[in-house]
């Protein structure tokens, strides 16, 4: 996990800015989590040799951050993050 400063402008927008650097924002317009793009292909991957279900993925991954010492600074964790980050990057 890391935090990432950007300089936003009309020409670069954030969402941009982040596929650049190989991650898939979880909002177009103001994204707070962005999933690098090799972990949305693993998952994307697992997800064809077993039933889908992006809520056990997601709590799988916060309960290894978290024995890893990372802690998720949002009150409803990545879930509906993760949630849309995946489902957009399916689409697209």
């Amino acid at each position: 996990l890391q935090s990432v400063d950007l300089a936003v402008c009309p020409c670069a927008p954030a969402a941009l800015q982040l596929l650049w650097m190989g991650y898939f924002p979880c909002d177009p317009l103001g994204p707070t989590l962005a999933i690098s793009l090799q972990l949305l292909s693993f998952v994307q991957q697992l997800f064809m040799c077993i039933p889908p279900n992006t809520s056990a993925w997601c709590e799988s991954l916060e309960a290894y951050l978290a024995a890893m010492g990372y802690k998720v600074d949002t009150k409803e964790g990545i879930c509906q993050r993760f949630s849309n980050a995946y489902h957009w990057y399916c689409i697209l």
